[in-house]
């Protein structure tokens, strides 16, 4: 049966009018073949690896790395923080544990080396809100709040920069933070004390300062890698612990606050506590056996 149909195919093959169909049919489909082999090399189909982070690199770090992956680095905007190195990446996109190709380029914003300088508006005479706002339409950070007696409770009684007195028009790095000494009253006056939970740190620290209160320590979990992960972190504990029972706090005090990325860790204070969604009522006994 076998060698019968190898005659049959012998036979086929050999008529010349199938031979005019076969030979460009042949070669149109290996030249497809070809295509897309071709194809599947050159963009390594399937092959994606995790972009690494180069959060807090400085450039000849990035590069290094860079090589190491087979990627393109480019700058493409700088921003100044404080509290960060100057030329060290601190944004990237895509961001770290993206998969994507190789020779992918990778866009980085730095911390500028020399930042850009304002001048420095006069504040003193006024309340701490307005204060607030001046040095936000400047570029400026409210800074560590100092209370001394005085009957100007929570105006500006002195500017500071770096420790020192702060003159109206000095030029300093936009984005800096300015201490203020402040009124607080003869007799010790107190503010209450605001709920933090749930809001991430410049939420936080925003809110602390309306209410003439610092920021004390900041601690993060275990689900804080790096920078960006450090700006959508939550508050998920605060010490002292929020109660609408006792909330008297002395003006510039300290409030230390926990954050987390892991968003099940508030619901789980929330479900525990009976809390609605506007967490206004918290028992701090149970806020502390919680965190521990």
């Amino acid at each position: 049966m076998l060698e019968y149909f190898k005659k049959i195919i012998k036979r086929v093959y050999s008529n010349y009018n199938v031979q005019t169909v076969l030979y460009p049919l042949g070669f149109i489909i290996g030249i497809v073949l070809l295509f897309f082999i071709f194809l599947f090399i050159f963009t390594r189909h399937g092959q994606s690896y995790p972009v690494p982070s180069f959060s807090g690199l400085k450039h000849n770090e990035v590069v290094k790395l860079a090589k190491k992956y087979k990627l393109r680095v480019e700058v493409t905007d700088s921003v100044y923080i404080l509290t960060r190195k100057p030329g060290t990446v601190v944004e990237q996109i895509p961001a770290a544990g993206v998969k994507v190709k190789q020779n992918r380029r990778v866009l980085l914003t730095i911390n500028a080396r020399n930042p850009k300088k304002v001048e420095m508006p006069n504040i003193v005479g006024v309340t701490l809100r307005q204060a607030k706002g001046i040095l936000d339409q400047q570029g400026l950070i409210v800074g560590n709040l100092v209370f001394v007696p005085d009957i100007a409770v929570n105006n500006i009684l002195e500017q500071k920069f770096r420790g020192k007195p702060l003159e109206p028009g000095t030029m300093i790095p936009k984005g800096s933070r300015v201490d203020l000494v402040l009124g607080r009253g003869m007799q010790n006056e107190k503010g209450g004390l605001p709920l933090l939970i749930g809001l991430n740190q410049s939420e936080s620290r925003s809110r602390l300062i309306d209410a003439s209160l610092n920021l004390g320590q900041v601690k993060y979990d275990e689900t804080i890698k790096d920078y960006k992960d450090s700006l959508n972190a939550m508050v998920y504990s605060q010490y002292p612990a929020y109660s609408e029972e006792s909330n008297s706090i002395s003006f510039g005090a300290r409030v230390d606050i926990w954050l987390t990325l892991n968003e099940s860790r508030i619901p789980k204070i929330k479900a525990e506590l009976g809390l609605d969604s506007s967490y206004v009522k918290i028992d701090t006994t149970k806020i502390d056996d919680i965190v521990e």
